[in-house]
């Protein structure tokens, strides 16, 4: 790290950046969550978020609530990550959005009449509509180390994948950070063009 600007070397492939404050911060917690390396729940169950900083308090927990640290699904990688890197803590935030602007959020979709501690902050479309709010939403292929990329898998029009772009480059590939069913737990992959990208997204400085 030289001078604010953060250098990946990859395949002999250099890339340069000039992160931000806010962008080291996202890319730190998002290589803790890579570190962590939490299995994929591939039950997608409802949990009630009794955990705190990884111990069981028994009661639902909020802000800063979490589901055993061992397990996630994708949604989970953003809120570690920003919780991690001491960002935002998605569970206060949207809660407290939907709270507010409930009419700005799908919640049809899943027959939800109210806002709920537990899941509103874990489902991506709910992610994507706080962060096109809060961040910046970028149009171009230009991605950063930090970004958060959604993608629309199905092509149904909803984002139901998200992950945080990673500061591992080469010439013709961009790796992120997220947890999907395959390998079934947080990696590092070459995944940004496997799915349709339906947004992407750049904390503001």
């Amino acid at each position: 790290m030289q001078s604010g600007t953060d250098i990946k070397k990859d395949n002999d492939s250099l890339k340069t950046f000039a992160l931000s404050e806010g962008q080291k911060k996202v890319l730190a917690g998002a290589k803790k969550c890579l570190e962590d390396k939490f299995d994929y729940d591939m039950g997608q169950a409802y949990h009630v978020l009794t955990y705190l900083n990884g111990e069981n308090t028994g009661s639902p927990v909020f802000p800063n609530g979490d589901l055993e640290p061992n397990l996630g699904v994708c949604t989970d990688v953003t809120i570690r990550a920003l919780r991690f890197g001491g960002v935002v803590d998605l569970q206060e935030v949207i809660y407290n959005d939907i709270k507010s602007n409930q009419s700005d959020y799908p919640m049809k979709r899943w027959n939800a009449k109210k806002p709920d501690k537990n899941i509103d902050h874990r489902r991506v479309p709910n992610q994507m509509i706080w962060f096109s709010k809060n961040w910046n939403t970028i149009t171009d292929d230009d991605y950063q180390p930090g970004d958060i990329v959604a993608w629309d898998m199905n092509e149904d029009s909803w984002g139901d994948h998200i992950g945080i772009v990673s500061d591992k480059f080469s010439e013709d590939k961009i790796y992120l950070v997220h947890n999907f069913p395959s390998p079934g737990y947080v990696a590092e992959e070459d995944v940004l063009n496997r799915w349709k990208i339906i947004s992407h997204y750049r904390i503001k400085e």
